[in-house]
């Protein structure tokens, strides 16, 4: 049996270090760094070539009903088309939080490189954060190794066979995804 001020020495020990293991409420977090080393001329030339990218998001970021191109299978006794007009509706089935969509409004209204933004250059650094990620994650998939700026830029703006087998829906699994990042970047802290 333990000495009763060994004992009593032991639990604060335990209580000390727990209270140092959780977080603070008064502590402030410091922003993501992207893990692959970027200049400031780096982040500012990816935020000019991915913000815009979030205007096609924004539609699929609304909940009201999309109409787009559609097609139609050959017809089995012509062999070929037969349909004048083929056109795909749809809804988004879950609403997106309008904290993204506020998220997304700013961004695409961020003067860049302007002085003052800082915490619009700070969600997009989380938001290209969470791109690099899912960049890294799939040239992993692909034999590939990690994903720097300059692999994030290139991947969401060359829609090629790694989007999908279909030309025509590449766009939107890319947008899907940007959309995602987003998401993950406002609404988790």
């Amino acid at each position: 049996m333990l000495p009763r001020r060994f004992a009593r020495l032991l639990a604060a020990c335990a209580v000390a270090a727990a209270v140092a293991a959780t977080p603070s409420i008064g502590r402030t977090q410091t922003p993501p760094q992207i893990v692959i080393g970027a200049t400031v001329a780096q982040r500012q030339e990816a935020a000019r070539t991915l913000i815009p990218l979030l205007k096609d998001v924004r539609t699929h970021a609304q909940p009201g009903a999309t109409v787009k191109p559609g097609t139609v299978p050959n017809s089995p006794f012509a062999g070929t088309q037969t349909t004048l007009f083929a056109f795909t509706l749809s809804k988004r089935s879950v609403p997106v939080d309008l904290r993204v969509v506020t998220a997304m409004n700013r961004l695409l209204d961020w003067n860049i490189g302007a002085s003052g933004h800082d915490d619009l250059a700070q969600l997009f650094d989380k938001w290209l954060v969470e791109l690099e990620a899912r960049s890294t994650g799939a040239m992993r998939l692909s034999g590939g190794g990690l994903c720097d700026v300059n692999c994030v830029v290139k991947r969401m703006t060359t829609l090629d066979e790694t989007w999908g087998s279909s030309p025509r829906n590449r766009a939107d699994v890319r947008d899907e995804l940007l959309l995602d990042a987003l998401k993950v970047a406002v609404l988790e802290k």
